[in-house]
């Protein structure tokens, strides 16, 4: 294998795998472990699509999925939920979650989940090389879904030149870990990787596969 391939199929997925453990572990981790607080019409929006201080409420997401809406009710008008109140202080992953029911993604309060996992663990399980490809399409499906939800509107309705700087570097960095994520799903992980691991081919048996070592064989006198 040549120098420039070897580099494309090895080196390059391997920076890659460093470079998206270092900008989505952050991320997750704050998505996950860090809260945030919440306006009231947040609290309430939260609360319709089954989030509430006193955790997930089952019953109000299923009412939230493919072909259904839930209607943005408080607490107190809200008889299927009895004792339960709107989240003022939540997880941040919930504002995906809100971003997600504002676009019309089914399912919101799951799909801010899905996130925050897929970019904490995803992030570590791409950093060692586990699950390579698996994970960097799902990074690559929170990029499309964060910018089509953040900036495709922005985009269509001004176009590339006259939307603000912000929002232009915002577009070039979802297109760019999302150009980053396919690459190591369509190539690999490349160096140093479980995946590579496991997937090495065995060493040859030098014997020959006729019958063994062609010197040992005795010559027809």
């Amino acid at each position: 294998m040549a120098f420039s391939e070897t580099c494309a199929v090895k080196f390059i997925p391997f920076v890659i795998r460093i470079v998206l453990c270092a900008v989505f572990l952050p991320m997750g981790w704050h998505k996950i472990f860090n809260t945030t607080e919440f306006s009231t019409a947040e609290a309430d929006q939260l609360f319709s699509i089954g989030v509430s201080t006193e955790g997930l409420d089952w019953q109000r997401i299923q009412t939230t999925g493919i072909g259904s809406k839930a209607p943005s009710t408080s607490a107190v008008t809200n008889p299927a939920s009895p004792g339960k109140t709107p989240p003022r202080s939540a997880r941040t992953l919930y504002k995906f979650s809100l971003m997600a029911d504002n676009a019309g993604f089914p399912y919101p309060a799951i799909a801010g989940w899905l996130v925050g996992l897929t970019e904490l663990g995803g992030s570590v399980l791409l950093l060692i090389g586990a699950f390579s490809r698996i994970f960097a399409l799902g990074i690559a499906c929170v990029m499309a879904g964060a910018f089509w939800m953040t900036n495709w509107a922005a985009l269509m309705d001004s176009g590339w030149w006259v939307i603000s700087e912000t929002i232009r570097m915002q577009i070039c960095a979802h297109v760019a870990l999302f150009l980053l994520a396919i690459n190591v799903m369509l190539v690999g992980p490349g160096f140093l990787s479980i995946d590579g691991m496991m997937h090495a081919s065995p060493r040859k048996s030098k014997a020959s596969p006729a019958g063994g070592d062609k010197s040992s064989r005795k010559e027809p006198k």
